[in-house]
């Protein structure tokens, strides 16, 4: 510091100056060096230690974009309803069904008291009523009012060489005489919904007449009962071939007319029920027949089986 400069300014504010200058140096070399940072290295959080959520390796990790509002607090975000889903109604479960059985009575139409006693049997028991008797027409129309099945018992050639009755059919008959002998059978009374047959051994072994039986019933829209009155009957397969819907017998209820051996039959028909699902059953108006049917009906579906029409069947 030179003697102009305090000559100028003065000795006093020289000398604070200077006293300042100098403590200012000395704080300079007393302060210690800044530390150098320590580099951290990044080590993975500890999965059984850590309540951290792991990222995967290869997971992308998006960039914090600058200006993006920060999360909404609990208390900020607004309230959603979730609407539940509609739970379809419970669809009603079925009972299992019950076996079924099938009741045909042949040879109706010569009777009218006995007729009546059939239509007045409980449940759809069919009557396959026979072509030109006496009472065929006005039991086929009482019968259908009562809502029962109503069948055309069609009489056909045996091979025991039995009277088979008018409107029959034989395996003598030329295609033009079968069918025409069959028009007419069919004719003989109304309404009709189905045919079984009368008799029949030998005709039904035949499958060529079986084939032009089948034919007419096709075209007429009518079911076929086979009564089986053969093991070599050809009667389903051509009903089968011309999709004419059909069912056969499976037991006869009164080859002996003994009130012992129609219960034992009638018995073994509800057996077959229960086992296979379904049976079919044929009678006959005999006496002692329909006074065992007019007691064991009513007695039927509380036993587990029910009565159906015969229609209920077909194709089975």
């Amino acid at each position: 510091m030179s003697w102009t400069f305090l000559s100028r300014v003065g000795v006093l504010p020289a000398l604070v100056l200077g006293f300042a200058l100098l403590l200012g140096a000395c704080s300079d070399e007393e302060s210690p060096e800044k530390p150098a940072p320590v580099p951290v290295t990044a080590t993975a959080p500890s999965t059984e230690s850590s309540d951290l959520p792991v990222v995967e390796a290869d997971a992308a990790v998006g960039p914090v974009v600058p200006g993006d509002a920060p999360p909404a607090s609990a208390d900020e975000v607004p309230s959603v309803v979730v609407e539940p889903e509609p739970v379809p109604p419970a669809s009603p479960i079925e009972p299992p069904l019950m076996p079924q059985l099938a009741i045909i009575i042949d040879d109706v139409g010569q009777s009218l008291p006995v007729g009546r006693q059939l239509v007045a049997l409980p449940g759809p028991v069919a009557l396959a009523i026979l072509p030109f008797l006496p009472h065929s027409q006005l039991l086929a129309t009482e019968a259908a009012a009562a809502g029962k099945p109503v069948m055309l018992h069609l009489p056909m050639e045996n091979m025991a060489g039995l009277s088979i009755g008018p409107g029959g059919l034989t395996t003598a008959m030329s295609e033009a005489e079968f069918r025409s002998r069959l028009q007419l059978a069919l004719n003989a009374f109304s309404p009709i919904q189905g045919v079984n047959n009368h008799m029949g051994s030998r005709l039904t072994a035949d499958r060529q007449r079986m084939d032009w039986l089948m034919q007419v019933l096709a075209e007429r829209q009518l079911f076929f009962v086979d009564s089986r009155t053969t093991a070599q009957t050809q009667a389903i397969l051509a009903a089968e071939a011309a999709q004419v819907p059909s069912v056969s017998r499976d037991v006869f209820l009164d080859n002996q007319r003994t009130e012992a051996e129609i219960a034992h039959e009638f018995a073994l028909a509800v057996a077959k029920a229960r086992k296979d699902g379904t049976a079919v059953l044929i009678g006959h108006p005999y006496p002692e027949t329909l006074a065992y049917l007019e007691r064991r009906l009513p007695l039927l579906e509380e036993e587990g089986v029910r009565l159906v029409s015969v229609q209920v069947l077909l194709g089975r």
